[in-house]
């Protein structure tokens, strides 16, 4: 199974988007790891809980985070019974269905408290138009994926091109707003905030 290399988060948005001083994060997709020493110390953020469905990625999360805050949970059933502020899907939603995302958002929804979704780098082109593109903007993200191109197990994994227009389906009980990515490649990926309404 591949695993992709840490892309910085930009976590300093998230109080204000979710508009709580405090809450109780999901990474929903999490891979090797994006949260930072400084994310880990952010008060505001109560607990990261890190979910992926590769789960011989548990080994090394747990020896990257060892603080309290971080929860590392790749059981599916238990993650769809917890309640979170703000759910964060990183360069996920390109491997994801729409159904599967429909099952997703109703999954995670909380039934007490209102859940934001944050749906981080989401490709604005198609993926051989962004290739092209994509040494202009980030080398490194273009060498990692060259890099890509050439793994088995990457090229066999089903990806999806998500239109902004994908998302109309949610429209009558979550507010959508398109916001710069919060991940690097802010020209050629966008970042998608979902409120319950």
């Amino acid at each position: 199974m591949y695993t992709f290399p840490t892309n910085k988060l930009h976590t300093k948005r998230f109080t204000h988007i979710v508009k709580k001083k405090r809450i109780n994060i999901l990474d929903f997709g999490c891979g090797v790891g994006a949260w930072s020493e400084s994310d880990i110390k952010n008060k505001s953020f109560k607990k990261i809980t890190l979910f992926d469905k590769n789960r011989k990625l548990i080994s090394s999360l747990k020896k990257k985070y060892k603080d309290k805050k971080i929860n590392i949970n790749f059981n599916k059933k238990e993650i769809f019974k917890k309640k979170y502020d703000l759910v964060v899907l990183c360069s996920v939603i390109q491997y994801i269905s729409k159904n599967e995302f429909k099952k997703l958002i109703v999954n995670l929804k909380s039934k007490s408290k209102k859940t934001t979704f944050l749906i981080i780098d989401i490709a604005k082109y198609p993926r051989y138009f962004e290739f092209i593109l994509l040494p202009l903007f980030n080398i490194k993200r273009f060498l990692v994926s060259i890099g890509l191109i050439l793994n088995k197990d990457y090229i066999k994994t089903k990806k999806y091109h998500h239109n902004f227009e994908n998302y109309n389906f949610l429209k009558k009980k979550y507010k959508i707003e398109k916001i710069l990515n919060l991940c690097d490649l802010k020209f050629l990926r966008y970042t998608l905030v979902i409120k319950e309404k």
